[in-house]
């Protein structure tokens, strides 16, 4: 079966994982929160290291997630590689969000939020992918997965 690929057929697909990622994380962050301060309150600099680690494997378990439901891409599932798949996706959204956080900070409105929002579903979609591609499994001659 052969995908179309023009933008026309990609931008929503973009934007849905970008919409997604965004919404799962939003929840999960808050989860997140709960346990990391549980964490650091038992284990200091340890707890604190383990709930980093651990937000590095929801990111790359969200990504695997969706890359699967959205794209139909498989990727590497195993620990390492969801460590791996999290910490790349989170440094490179962080790096893409900076334009996002400065114009925020020069314009704080719930416009401005919005449109930036709507904007970054899509710049975190694509970057979400590219970044998840990396990780993808690859299909040996009869079928089985690498």
């Amino acid at each position: 079966m052969e995908e179309d690929s023009s933008l026309g057929h990609l931008l929503p697909r973009y934007f849905l994982h970008g919409l997604l990622f965004s919404l799962i994380s939003i929840i999960l962050i808050f989860v997140w929160v709960f346990l990391a301060v549980a964490l650091v309150f038992i284990g200091s600099i340890l707890g604190l290291i383990i709930g980093i680690v651990l937000l590095f494997f929801i990111f790359g378990g969200i990504n695997t997630y969706l890359m699967q439901g959205i794209w139909g891409i498989s990727t590497k599932s195993n620990l390492l590689s969801l460590f791996t798949h999290g910490l790349a996706l989170f440094l490179v959204l962080l790096l893409v969000s900076i334009p996002s956080l400065i114009v925020n900070l020069l314009s704080p409105n719930i416009a401005v939020s919005i449109v930036l929002f709507v904007f970054y579903c899509f710049v975190d979609g694509y970057v979400a992918k590219a970044v998840g591609g990396n990780w993808e499994e690859e299909q040996t001659d009869d079928g089985e997965m690498v």
